[in-house]
């Protein structure tokens, strides 16, 4: 039996060379094409509101994830293919004594080791380091705290049904503590709390309004801390007098009515 020349032998690393560049180029646009998916066709707060070829955005970071892991794998290899030449290089830039060249599995598993370790220290230093974001109160909310501050609890626990006003009772509260995650600007979970419709129309769920039923409104659930099965459910707590406000808005039917400059 014939033994292999180094000709049939560099032919082979060469084809193992093609294909892994290959592979990477097809894998790196797979990365830029599912960023641009992420970026633009379903932006941030879009996943349950957008789908995109049968696909919501969480899903499709799911792919993104997947197609970065498979890219880092084909880097890997393509390290261990060259480890040899690597070392070579470095070695006379360095000036370092000629050595024997390392068998392409412990280069393998040498590369192999330094990845998985830097990608360990990365996730631990990633996970451990996320912070909880506090927004300052801002000029509108600092205001409206103190208005609230001033009246006494008890003029707060009652409120006429009758003479209560929407864009001089209720929508403040939304404005101040609801418009910053869903307003015009951020848009999470793809809701509008300035948006009549995102309230009161069913998209697949019941309503967040039911007008004179504040008791059964999915809103007044929301931010009163009932509603534990969603994220960040803690956070859309409100002070009990604004939710007293809701109710009593709800109640009194959830009247939404034009704005006008008389209105105001």
């Amino acid at each position: 039996m014939k033994a292999k020349t180094p000709h049939f032998t560099n032919m082979n690393r060469t084809l193992a060379n093609i294909l892994i560049d290959l592979i990477a180029a097809l894998l790196f646009l797979g990365m830029i094409a599912t960023g641009y998916l992420l970026r633009f066709p379903l932006p941030p707060g879009s996943n349950k509101s957008l789908s995109l070829w049968g696909y919501t955005r969480h899903q499709w970071g799911d792919i993104h994830f997947w197609i970065s892991l498979g890219l880092l794998v084909v880097l890997v290899v393509h390290l261990m293919l060259h480890w040899n030449w690597i070392v070579t290089v470095i070695a006379k830039r360095c000036r370092l004594p000629k050595t024997a060249q390392p068998s392409l599995v412990r280069s393998g598993v040498l590369t192999a080791v330094v990845v998985i370790l830097s990608m360990t220290l990365f996730a631990w230093s990633a996970q451990y380091s996320v912070k909880e974001i506090t927004r300052p109160m801002r000029g509108k909310q600092l205001a409206h705290t103190r208005q609230l501050n001033e009246s006494s609890a008890t003029a707060q626990a009652y409120i006429d049904k009758e003479n209560i006003k929407f864009w001089q009772d209720v929508y403040p509260i939304f404005e101040t503590h609801c418009l910053f995650c869903h307003g015009p600007q951020r848009q999470l979970g793809g809701f509008r709390v300035d948006r009549k419709e995102d309230l009161f129309e069913s998209r697949g769920h019941e309503p967040l309004v039911l007008p004179g039923q504040s008791a059964v409104s999915p809103l007044i659930a929301i931010v009163s801390g009932t509603k534990k099965d969603m994220p960040m459910a803690d956070k859309h707590t409100l002070p009990e007098q604004d939710i007293t406000r809701l109710k009593a808005w709800i109640d009194s039917g959830a009247q939404w009515p034009v704005k006008t400059d008389a209105g105001k």
